[in-house]
């Protein structure tokens, strides 16, 4: 099995070390990085939009709205589930 690549700049979940990495690249090429327990703040803000995203669709009526709303809500759910985040 071969070694995750964690995405540079940006937050990855690492199952392996159970933490979330954040990988920096400097101008030589060489990469640093960063660990930390807690979830990354733009895991959060993700977490409570589709928190918001999924009671406004359990309320909508409107077929169309409806369809807006639960294509923002999967936009969502791919951003987070880039971040290797187990659901």
């Amino acid at each position: 099995m071969g070694r995750r690549l964690f995405t540079p700049k940006r937050w990855n979940w690492s199952q392996k070390a159970e933490k979330w990495v954040y990988v920096e690249i400097s101008k030589e090429g060489k990469k640093k990085y960063s660990y930390q327990v807690d979830p990354p703040q733009e895991f959060i803000e993700l977490t409570l939009k589709m928190k918001n995203l999924n009671e406004k669709l359990l309320i909508t009526t409107d077929p169309e709205e409806n369809s807006k709303v639960f294509s923002e809500l999967m936009k969502v759910s791919q951003k987070m589930q880039e971040m290797g985040k187990p659901s």
